[in-house]
């Protein structure tokens, strides 16, 4: 099997309106993780944009830099897709921010990413799932920041971290480390398949949840009976809420001029971004622990 690892480097943190300025992808062959080819590039975002301080000591990238050696998300964009064509993805943390940034940024040049009918493995979701109420010497719960999941396996930090073509190597070390450690089947997950692009959603099993705001982590069934016009509110007003959000919640209010369209079956049991299938009016259940990612 054929993945393609990826990670970003960006100006902030919010995944609508900041900018990717490092893309970095490495295609593995799982049968013996040997890397088949790579890319990296220094992203120069199209008109104004500011790279903070705070995120400038954190990945070392400045605007100076970019001006100089970035090249446009568009000038690469022909060769991202042909790059990932037919294979499945690895991140660490690439569902709940790389994938969603790298669509945002996308979209406003009006371009898109094939999303559907893909497995999206998240090193740090299954990383999480491993160290699940494990402690460390003083008794504090354990870190799963890539760096320490690296230490955990391999005695010693890497070197290089928050450059995104580092980052990506890290990743695949650790989810090499995951799957000698646990198996494959261990890896083909569903309980964290959904992360919306604009953060609103998750699915976990059968079920839609809130991940912020008021109500973080009722479902919408119970939402329904709580509280319908906060439902109403995240569709009609609040500002950052994506199309797809929209489409997947208007069906619970009796709203049906917009389906979502959902993705490609994937694999039984495998960890994937959007999909809409599956949707059952139950509250089902939620904890603490798998709302962490937010």
């Amino acid at each position: 099997m054929q993945l393609v690892c990826f990670d970003t480097e960006t100006t902030g943190l919010d995944v609508q309106k900041e900018h990717i300025i490092q893309l970095s992808l490495v295609k593995v062959d799982t049968a013996d993780w040997r890397i088949i080819d790579q890319r990296d590039w220094y992203i120069l975002p199209e008109g104004e944009f500011d790279i903070p301080a705070e995120a400038e000591a954190v990945h070392h990238i400045s605007k100076s830099f970019l001006l100089e050696h970035g090249v446009s998300l568009r000038s690469v964009y022909d060769e991202l897709i042909a790059f990932t064509e037919g294979s499945d993805f690895l991140s660490y943390n690439g569902n709940g921010y790389d994938a969603p940034i790298l669509h945002y940024n996308l979209a406003r040049l009006g371009l898109d990413f094939h999303f559907d009918g893909r497995t999206w493995y998240d090193a740090l979701l299954l990383e999480r799932l491993h160290t699940e109420g494990q402690v460390d010497e003083n008794g504090e719960r354990l870190h799963n920041n890539l760096t320490a999941a690296y230490t955990r396996y391999y005695g010693h930090p890497f070197e290089g971290a928050h450059n995104s073509l580092d980052d990506v190597m890290a990743t695949i070390e650790v989810f090499k480390a995951q799957i000698s450690a646990h198996g494959w089947s261990w890896a083909q997950r569903d309980e964290f398949g959904f992360i919306s692009f604009d953060r609103w959603l998750m699915k976990k099993g059968e079920y839609f949840y809130l991940t912020q705001g008021a109500h973080k982590g009722e479902s919408i069934e119970s939402m329904m009976q709580i509280d319908r016009s906060y439902l109403e509110w995240i569709v009609d007003k609040c500002k950052w809420t994506d199309e797809q959000t929209r489409e997947i919640i208007n069906p619970y209010l009796g709203r049906y001029t917009s389906p979502f369209m959902p993705m490609a079956d994937s694999p039984a049991g495998t960890a994937n971004l959007p999909s809409s299938r599956g949707k059952k009016r139950s509250k089902g259940t939620i904890t603490d622990a798998d709302l962490s990612l937010f």
